[in-house]
């Protein structure tokens, strides 16, 4: 799958590729990782962005060690 692509987030949980609990994130994070576009409700589904989820992740630990 491209970078570029929006995969189901139970599939992407289970290809073991998140470096994070997702679904832990999503409950304490989500509307950020919403506006960053890292995940997208689609009816009552979450896809997730691979791409923006990790540079998410970057931004959030380098806001964390300044």
């Amino acid at each position: 799958e491209g970078s570029d692509s929006l995969i189901p987030l139970s599939k992407y949980i289970r290809s073991g590729r998140s470096p994070i609990n997702l679904r832990w994130a999503i409950q304490i994070h989500g509307s950020q990782l919403e506006c960053f576009g890292a995940i997208i409700r689609y009816g009552n589904r979450w896809l997730v962005s691979e791409k923006e989820l990790f540079q998410w992740i970057r931004k959030q630990g380098r806001e964390n060690h300044e």
